[in-house]
């Protein structure tokens, strides 16, 4: 049975309706904007900003970060090779966006209301291994309110192939129908919906403030 997508269907959330709430990491509780991170990292050099985004963010070692297949160290040497300069180089981009990282107020708030209602707590993410364990680190005190996370790198599978949702239900003991995964990108919900659990858009600000008053 399919999923449904509760920011069409549902005006606010339907506490009765929901056991487990798993939540996305990137812009639904800590900000992603690659952007923006690297007018911070090469102030005034927007060449550099603009190389970096394509060769490091957008670039083909991405999403291999994310599946675990490949380390930030290797992508670099790869990089070097290709494109000149030193591994170095490229490894201040791929690890040091993450002291630039700063929570979203709106999901954590989100996340402290599901916990006040006595809902179980998860992640569903695509992470590179260091990166996430860097960013439990860093916000270990509000990644603590979680009950568990399914993490990309961990089992090489990746939002939004069908594998990870169902690697997700396996590890997290929820039923899909009475489960609710919050994400900002709309293909990672779909998967969801696919695999039976039920789907929250997070498509403009202020969405997750309204649905969960």
């Amino acid at each position: 049975m399919k999923g449904s997508r509760f920011d069409l269907m549902e005006g606010t959330m339907p506490w009765h309706r929901i056991d487990t709430v798993v939540f996305d990491i990137g812009n639904i509780l800590i900000r992603f904007d690659p952007e923006y991170f690297l007018t911070l990292l090469y102030p005034g050099d927007p060449l550099m900003q603009k190389n970096m985004l394509e060769r490091v963010y957008n670039g083909p070692y991405w999403i291999e970060f994310d599946r675990g297949t490949l380390s930030y160290e290797e992508a670099a040497e790869k990089l070097a090779l290709q494109w000149g300069g030193t591994p170095e180089e490229y490894l201040l981009p791929m690890k040091g966006w993450i002291e630039l990282k700063t929570p979203i107020e709106e999901g954590w708030e989100a996340v402290r209301r599901c916990r006040r209602a006595g809902k179980r707590l998860w992640l569903l993410s695509n992470y590179a291994e260091d990166g996430y364990f860097a960013l439990r680190k860093k916000f270990a005190d509000l990644f603590e309110l979680f009950d568990g996370a399914t993490i990309s790198c961990f089992h090489h599978e990746i939002k939004p192939e069908p594998a990870i949702y169902q690697t997700l239900i396996a590890e997290s003991g929820l039923d899909p129908q009475r489960s609710l995964f919050i994400d900002d990108v709309l293909a990672n919900v779909e998967g969801a919906m696919e695999a039976g659990i039920n789907g929250f858009h997070m498509h403009e600000k202020g969405a997750m403030k309204r649905f969960f008053i």
